[in-house]
């Protein structure tokens, strides 16, 4: 009867199966070793990949896009600005529905080279005005975030050269800047 299970397993099994337990190999560990192989061919190349794009952006576009930082700080610098004028802070409730929010905000306005500042002083009541009456039309969620603080920026720039006359106010510039 021995003999006989004897012949089942190799009928079972084969003759793989007896090679393999002659050996001393389970056929599940040739299984995991070839399973962790084909891992190993899938990841390896992946890594190369991804190593290769990382050489390439570093060593070939970073230098690109640091030479362009470059220039546009060059420009800058040969650009003198013209006179800042610093306004007192202002502190004005923003136009939320459901809950009262102000924003706080300290601004330098930039004027044109050559600009008039004693123009400006003579017509802070209105500069004030309508930089308060900007400010508070805005919600919370429009002014809270960088691209909002932008469109804010330019918005002021557009009404003040109103004011002051096309093109005499270059850019606005938040010293402190406080949403609550």
């Amino acid at each position: 009867m021995a003999e006989k299970k004897q012949t089942d397993n190799k009928e079972l099994g084969g003759e793989d199966a007896e090679l393999s337990s002659i050996a001393g190999l389970d056929s599940k560990k040739i299984k995991k070793k070839s399973g962790l192989k084909k891992i190993i061919f899938v990841i390896a190349p992946l890594l190369a990949l991804l190593g290769g794009g990382f050489a390439a952006y570093h060593f070939i576009l970073a230098k690109h896009s640091g030479k362009l930082v470059k220039n546009a700080i060059n420009v800058r610098k040969n650009v003198t600005p013209g006179p800042m004028v610093e306004l007192k802070p202002f502190l004005t409730n923003l136009a939320n529905k459901n809950s009262s929010s102000y924003v706080k905000a300290s601004i330098t306005v930039e004027l044109k080279q050559g600009g008039n500042a004693s123009l400006f002083k003579q017509l802070t009541p209105q500069i004030r005005n309508s930089i308060i009456m900007i400010l508070s039309s805005k919600t919370s969620h429009e002014i809270n975030t960088p691209a909002g603080m932008t469109a804010l920026r330019h918005q002021i720039v557009r009404s003040l050269n109103r004011i002051l006359g096309q093109g005499q106010v270059v850019s606005v510039y938040f010293n402190n800047y406080l949403v609550q």
